[in-house]
């Protein structure tokens, strides 16, 4: 009906006007208010319904879902639009709800999608259910803990926002508690490492001192993906002594403050991991020149002491050998990647070009190579290592378009540098080169005058933001990735028969689509 309208809002929920249900959903939609309800019994069962709608047909879901509406006069509240959505779809009558949290995301489904911030409600009930054939094909009440781990197995089964939603009801998931039992034991290790390298430096001038220190401040400040997923290849292998793959985690930690350092310079950036980048603390003592020398010598020794790691590691020298040969072809790959993007910057080149680029300087670098040498390490036959070079060129991919979209649509203080980057060194990312596709005539030139100027600000940002949602090249991002892990996933089973491994990677997988940082 015309004259209902959902709710339009931010981030932060903040109201920001009204829209029809096709104006909200339809293409890249609108972000509006919306909610999921959960009810429990006693027993600890929870009732899903298999949904019969216009998004995402067919598939599992929660209690009730839906959003609260404007209906002349009257604007539901969530508990009214929960209770409704309760007694129409599953003819459940009034229940005490509950608010115990929200979300943000946007789930995109062929013409149609879903945008929201969306609460979760979650509720008591013990009595029986009716669900409205109009509205569900199918309901059942299962034990909870059978819920969350068939939506583990089988993700494709339930929507997006039941998959998310039962991540927040179990707090951690199974990816999240292996990376906090690594963390556990690799950050004391990096943090001996540092000390004993900052001791060791005491006979040279107190510069080099201050070289580690800066290191291993920069170091602690990453999310440590790449050091995790040697740990992962290695277990995928069937290592099991995590103290043995230690050194050649915080080598890729070290190869990557070795890249980052260079790339800063590069690109003129001035903040990293929320801190002053490393060139730009070092001219402060003397002069631009001076902080450029010393953060290209700093990095210089952080690839230096990747290799080191390495060499000192425990390993025998054939896997050594092994290891030391995919570090450095990832490094040299690397560098072809790095070249490429500034040749590319600034400069119109074809799809296939951005897309080589791409997997060059972040899919290789990123997961590629620190999974497949911890499989080697941990001894994995040639066919899971095929897989997991398969699965980590396209997560990688996934990874970088929602690293182009942080860099125009991303919080600066979340992001941890600034989103006027990419706009000012006039990066030509998969999505700015779709954007340009997409547009024609006029607004084509305005994003070539804007993109790439050096003085851009905010309202520029502004400007291409609007420019690239208008175009559909975000809708188009959006679908890649979810396209991009999709066929990633594919060869889970291929890598490892263990479950909770299996989870890892699909958690993994969905994990660098909807990160905010």
């Amino acid at each position: 009906m015309e004259s209902q309208k959902i709710l339009l809002v931010n981030n932060s929920d903040k109201f920001t006007g009204y829209a029809t249900w096709e104006q909200g959903h339809r293409g890249r939609g609108k972000q509006h208010r919306g909610f999921v309800t959960l009810l429990f019994d006693d027993k600890g069962n929870v009732y899903l319904q298999k949904r019969k709608h216009k998004v995402f047909d067919g598939l599992w879901d929660l209690t009730a879902i839906s959003h609260p509406y404007k209906n002349g006069d009257h604007q539901e509240n969530l508990i009214e639009a929960a209770s409704r959505a309760l007694k129409v779809e599953m003819g459940i009558g009034k229940t005490q709800l509950k608010n115990v949290g929200a979300f943000t995301y946007f789930a995109p489904d062929g013409e149609w999608c879903e945008n929201e911030y969306c609460y979760i409600l979650t509720g008591n009930y013990d009595g029986g259910f009716k669900p409205n054939k109009k509205l569900v094909y199918d309901a059942k009440k299962v034990r909870f803990e059978e819920f969350v781990g068939d939506i583990a197995r089988n993700p494709k089964k339930y929507t997006p926002w039941a998959r998310i939603t039962a991540q927040k009801l179990i707090g951690d998931n199974i990816l999240q508690k292996e990376l906090k039992k690594f963390l556990g034991v690799f950050e004391p290790y990096a943090k001996k490492y540092f000390d004993d390298k900052i001791k060791s430096t005491l006979e040279y001038s107190p510069l080099i001192a201050k070289f580690y220190r800066d290191l291993a401040d920069f170091s602690s400040r990453g999310k440590k993906l790449r050091a995790f997923l040697v740990y992962l290849g290695w277990r995928i292998g069937g290592g099991n002594d995590v103290d043995k793959i230690l050194p050649i985690s915080l080598a890729f930690e070290m190869a990557q403050s070795f890249f980052l350092i260079h790339d800063d310079i590069i690109d003129e950036s001035s903040t990293r991991r929320g801190r002053t980048t490393i060139h730009r603390r070092y001219e402060k003592k003397t002069s631009r020149h001076y902080g450029m020398s010393q953060a290209i010598v700093l990095g210089d020794i952080a690839c230096f002491e990747a290799l080191d790691l390495v060499n000192c590691s425990s390993f025998t020298d054939s896997q050594k050998v092994a290891c030391f040969a995919k570090i450095i072809s990832t490094i040299i790959e690397t560098g072809y990647g790095e070249g490429l993007d500034v040749e590319y910057s600034n400069r119109w080149t074809n799809f296939n070009n951005i897309r080589q680029m791409t997997e060059l300087k972040t899919a290789k670098y990123t997961f590629v190579g620190p999974l497949t040498v911890g499989a080697i390490l941990g001894k994995a036959n040639k066919s899971q290592i095929d897989a997991l070079s398969k699965l980590g060129l396209l997560i990688g991919l996934a990874f970088q378009i929602q690293d182009d979209i942080l860099g125009v649509f991303g919080k600066e203080k979340v992001v941890g540098k600034s989103v006027l980057g990419d706009l000012r060194e006039g990066k030509n990312t998969l999505l700015i080169h779709k954007t340009k596709e997409m547009l024609s005539g006029k607004k084509r030139e305005e994003l070539a005058r804007i993109w790439g100027k050096k003085n851009a600000g905010n309202r520029d940002l502004k400007r291409v933001q609007k420019l690239i949602i208008n175009s559909g090249a975000l809708f188009w991002a959006e679908n890649e990735k979810a396209k991009l892990v999709k066929s990633a996933k594919v060869y889970i089973k291929s890598i490892t028969r263990d479950n909770d491994l299996q989870s890892s990677f699909s958690e993994l997988a969905d994990f660098v689509i909807t990160r905010d940082k």
